[in-house]
């Protein structure tokens, strides 16, 4: 008797077991709340165009549309994703500097390696010594308005993987003529694109005033890249950008809890369905997928919606200072743009300065500025070349050493 009870037991588990992997029940429904910090990052790379913002349907989107109604309730913010990291924004005219706290600013740093500039990168990867600290100029682009991201391919992916979703959806439909599949992917994919649509992510993501205002961005003390934007009548004030104001849009409030409920329904509506739930897990994890990539892509600047580009000089190239000393590339610049190095230099170098640099920073002659800089890069260059020299003469002691007959005491 107990062993016909182990037996059915055993058979009952493993029946339960097989038959969750060929139709897994209710576990899209409990995805549909992981994973909701995905999506906000996904959202905050991507939304912000005129019109229509594609994004896939995927795990994570009730969690998200939760938090969005308590965000937008509490704050009236729907980016609520801290700056991934601390940028110095300096005022290059009042000298003030400020911590940023715009998402949008910190994205736009963190992925400079990616869209800096060829000639730049040349300037650093070819110089003879290491770089100690690489300045480059970069302006606003006449041609694209500050605040409307332009279309790259990450942007257009979200039709692609859109399409490729239904599709995987509409094989149960054509197959067994079972359309929930495809009816919860068509909703989730609506509700998605109207969420990322709201006006408000334009409004909060480039909340700053428009003015003429030269400013200097970098991580800091130690860091080796400053970028330095001129300022134009149609540029975005980033000092302004950076202190991260939220927008009070009332509007948002009621889209947001709207959206909740919707996303509540079609929760409750996914529980329901018990049959051909792997093509329901597919399309949500590509969807997934594809939102990872979307959050942590880097992109260019006119993607992000800030156009600029590198200022180039004639004859030159593009603008930029790059020497082996910290102290030479601030100096390089201030001969270049009056009032610009000093900001950086109390960043840089908060403690006390050497005799000669006291002086050539209070200095007001030009002229003397340049032979001061130019006599200590010259002492520098001749000291580097005894340095050598002696490393020379050292070497070649340590090989008369090694070549000298060893005499053996019997």
């Amino acid at each position: 008797m107990d062993s016909t009870n182990s037996t059915d037991s055993w058979a009952a588990a493993s029946n339960a077991l097989s038959t969750q992997w060929i139709e897994p029940s209710d576990v899209f429904s409990v995805l549909l709340i992981l994973g909701g910090d995905v999506i906000q990052l996904a959202l905050a790379s991507l939304t912000g165009g005129p019109l229509l913002t594609p994004i896939a349907f995927s795990f994570g989107w009730v969690a998200y549309a939760i938090s969005a109604v308590l965000s937008a309730v509490g704050e009236n913010r729907l980016v609520r994703c801290a700056p991934e990291v601390d940028v110095q924004v300096f005022n290059l005219q009042s000298g003030y500097r400020r911590s940023n706290r715009s998402w949008l600013l910190g994205r736009l740093i963190q992925t400079y390696p990616f869209w800096i500039a060829p000639e730049v990168k040349a300037e650093v990867d070819g110089a003879e010594a290491r770089v100690a600290l690489c300045i480059t100029v970069y302006k606003w682009r006449d041609s694209i308005k500050p605040g409307v991201p332009a279309h790259d391919l990450i942007w257009w992916s979200g039709f692609g993987i859109s399409a490729m979703q239904l599709g995987i959806a509409a094989i149960p439909f054509g197959l067994y003529h079972d359309w929930t599949i495809f009816l919860v992917t068509a909703c989730g994919t609506i509700l998605c694109y109207a969420s990322a649509s709201l006006p408000h992510w334009r409004i909060e993501k480039w909340h700053a005033r428009t003015t003429e205002k030269d400013v200097a961005l970098t991580l800091g003390n130690g860091s080796q890249h400053v970028v330095i934007i001129l300022g134009a009548k149609h540029g975005l004030d980033l000092e302004d950008l950076a202190v991260g104001r939220a927008p009070d849009v009332w509007s948002t409030r009621f889209a947001t809890i709207f959206l909740a409920i919707l996303w509540l329904v079609l929760l409750i509506t996914c529980t329901g369905i018990k049959t051909k739930t792997w093509y329901l897990l597919v399309v949500g994890g590509l969807g997934m997928l594809h939102n990872i990539v979307v959050a942590g892509a880097p992109r260019r600047p006119a993607a992000l919606g800030l156009p600029i580009e590198p200022v180039t000089m004639e004859g030159h190239g593009v603008e930029v200072y790059a020497e082996p000393k910290v102290m030479y590339t601030l100096m390089e610049l201030e001969l270049k743009h009056k009032g610009f190095g000093k900001p950086l230099l109390e960043e840089f170098f908060p403690g006390k300065l050497r005799d000669w640099e006291v002086k050539w920073w209070e200095s007001e002659s030009q002229e003397l500025r340049m032979q001061m800089l130019k006599q200590d890069k010259e002492n520098r260059r001749l000291k580097m070349l005894k340095e050598k020299e002696k490393e020379k003469e050292k070497d070649k002691e340590k090989e008369k050493h090694l070549l000298m007959p060893t005499i053996v005491v019997v």
